[in-house]
Order: structure tokens, then C-alpha cells, then sequence
């Protein structure tokens, strides 16, 4: 097992930054709810579909990719992008549904297989904290 990269630890702690600033914002500006709420909608679903990304980019780096994993590491994007397309009423299901699917891909992600020893356990990490700040902020909807 080897220790997770510090450049790495540190960029990928850093993007958990906007995932909490959305609900810390709400306790401290609720009428500007809506705006934070967006704010963390296409954050997560950014964050789900560079996920999506890294996969591809370590699919791809075999001569002969599998088409079922280049299949698979399109969907986090696709997900994202239908997340966003839902009417303002369903922002609890929102905030819910980019959770679900960033644990969903966590679980792909702990496999990690082709990927190093520590991205799984990164994973882990960074997905507890996303998925801590979707929930309080759905929580806060009322």
C-alpha cells in the first residue's frame, strides 16, 4: 500500500472547499438559498463527470480500450448532466440523486483496478465529504 501522493491529498481536499461553502452559506445567507444551492448542483455534477474523466483517461491507456469501461466512464457525465436538467422543485432530489451517484462510482472507485494502491482509499475520503455536504445542504431545504 502506498501513501496517497501530497499534491494529490492537497488538490483533492481543496475541491471539497465548494462542496462545503454551499451549506455553510445557507446557515449564514438562507435567502440566497437558491444560488447556493446551484452553486453546489453544478459543482457535484462537475466533480462526478471529472471523475468519469479520470477513468476514461486510465481506460484508455491500453491499445485496445474495452468498450463496456469507455461505456462506463461516459455515464458519471451523462448523470450529472440529467441531474441538472430537473425543474427548481426537485432540489432535495437533486442534492440526493449526485450524492447516490458519487457514491455509486465510489464503490467503482475502491476497486480500483489499473489505478494506484491509494486512489480507492482518496476516494473514500473525498466521496464522505461530498456526500456530507449534499446531505446538509438537502437538509437545509426545509
Amino acid at each position: 500500500m502506498t501513501k496517497t501522493p501530497a499534491i494529490v491529498l492537497f488538490y483533492g481536499l481543496a475541491g471539497l472547499i465548494p462542496f462545503f461553502a454551499a451549506p455553510v452559506a445557507t446557515l449564514l445567507a438562507p435567502d440566497f438559498r437558491w444560488q447556493f444551492n446551484e452553486a453546489l448542483l453544478w459543482w457535484a455534477a462537475i466533480i462526478l463527470s471529472f471523475l468519469g474523466g479520470a477513468r476514461w483517461g486510465a481506460a484508455v491507456q491500453t491499445s485496445q480500450p474495452a468498450p463496456g469501461l469507455i461505456g462506463l466512464a461516459m455515464l458519471p457525465s451523462i448523470i450529472g448532466w440529467l441531474v441538472l436538467l430537473a425543474p427548481a422543485k426537485y432540489r432535495v432530489a437533486q442534492l440526493l440523486a449526485l450524492a447516490g451517484a458519487l457514491l455509486l462510482h465510489l464503490a467503482w472507485d475502491w476497486r480500483a483496478n489499473g489505478l494506484p494502491g491509494w486512489y480507492g482509499r482518496l476516494r473514500l475520503t473525498l466521496t464522505a465529504g461530498a456526500v456530507t455536504a449534499l446531505g446538509w445542504q438537502a437538509a437545509l431545504q426545509g
